[in-house]
């Protein structure tokens, strides 16, 4: 795969544990997050996951441009992948649910995006 531009802003599709753990790493690494869940008490979930994370997140070291700041959350999935240069899935593997985001990512693609996951 090429990367063609920088990638400075992730959409994380799905925040459980997995979920989560990737928004942390991506924020750890200074890059802009924006997630998206429609889980009842997703984003108040995903803010204290990542607090506690962080602190060993710290241990490990973190970039220059680290900061929990730069996470935003939107339960809008389109609005989540609109300005994305790189999109992370972390969705159930239930079949339905997967159906429908090979057909989502294709047309992340066919809008242009470098990168989905």
């Amino acid at each position: 795969m090429s990367v063609t531009k920088p990638v400075r802003r992730v959409a994380i599709v799905g925040t459980g544990v997995i979920g989560a753990s990737w928004a942390a790493l991506y924020l750890a690494h200074g890059f802009n997050v924006v997630a998206s869940d429609p889980a009842p008490n997703a984003e108040a979930n995903l803010r204290q996951y990542i607090d506690a994370a962080w602190k060993d997140l710290t241990v490990l070291g973190l970039s220059p441009k680290a900061s929990r700041d730069r996470l935003e959350f939107t339960l809008d999935m389109k609005k989540a992948l609109s300005n994305a240069d790189f999109v992370q899935e972390n969705g159930p593997e239930r079949q339905e649910f997967q159906d429908q985001a090979v057909r989502r990512y294709g047309r992340c693609h066919a809008a242009g995006f470098d990168h989905c996951l």
